[in-house]
């Protein structure tokens, strides 16, 4: 087990080297940098929001999510051993850009023809071509996650792909409680609440859109 400690050093992740390392660090330790205040504040409902909003630096950060989201209980197996553990590690942006495209598939083999132009926008400020080449390419299979945003959903493609986090974590991830509450600190409390934008998304479809967003050498395929 990893030790809980306000200023861990880098041995901690002993036999954790090169890129992976760097990942590993931030989850367990370096919270300060990905921690989302008011999630934090809210998990614990802590009193008077402002007041702990203003006085929440990064040593109080790092305290409190070491209290309350015990390092010891994470499994860095878990995290390192599998394909779906690894998924924990990643950024926060890059959670909302593999939201996005799992909120893309239902769509996927014609991309280009859509007839909604919010949607059409959104793929093209989203990803490059070799992106949406790679989605088109998947066809048009009955099998694969249904889109459940609705006429109009488009018009907010921020909220899309908080959806598609959530369908990907809700799912497909199935991971343990330590490591879901620790990964859903990334967001506000009313990014967490937003509906699922696919149903239908299992671990197949969850590793194809990562290996066309996230392609080798990624650290995601170590």
């Amino acid at each position: 087990m990893l030790a809980q400690t306000d200023n861990p050093s880098s041995s901690a992740l002993v036999g954790y080297s090169g890129e992976l390392q760097i990942p590993l660090e931030q989850f367990f330790f370096n919270v300060d940098q990905w921690v989302n205040t008011r999630a934090l504040i809210s998990d614990l409902k802590l009193p008077n929001h402002a007041f702990w909003a203003q006085d929440m630096n990064p040593s109080a950060v790092r305290k409190i999510v070491a209290r309350h989201y015990l390092a010891s209980r994470l499994s860095i197996g878990l995290l390192t051993g599998s394909f779906r553990g690894r998924l924990a590690l990643l950024s926060r942006d890059d959670w909302l850009r593999l939201g996005m495209c799992i909120a893309v598939l239902p769509q996927r083999g014609v991309i280009r023809h859509s007839m909604d132009g919010h949607f059409r926008r959104a793929v093209r400020q989203g990803f490059d071509e070799d992106v949406i080449n790679s989605l088109e390419q998947l066809g048009s299979v009955e099998d694969g996650p249904e889109f459940t945003g609705g006429a109009g959903a488009w018009r907010t493609p921020h909220t899309v792909a908080l959806g598609g986090v959530i369908a990907a974590v809700e799912q497909a991830c199935s991971w343990p409680d330590p490591i879901r509450a620790r990964f859903y600190l990334h967001f506000e409390p009313q990014e967490r609440e937003v509906p699922p934008s696919v149903v239908g998304l299992n671990c197949h479809w969850l590793e194809l859109v990562c290996k066309i967003l996230f392609p080798k050498p990624h650290w995601l395929w170590s």
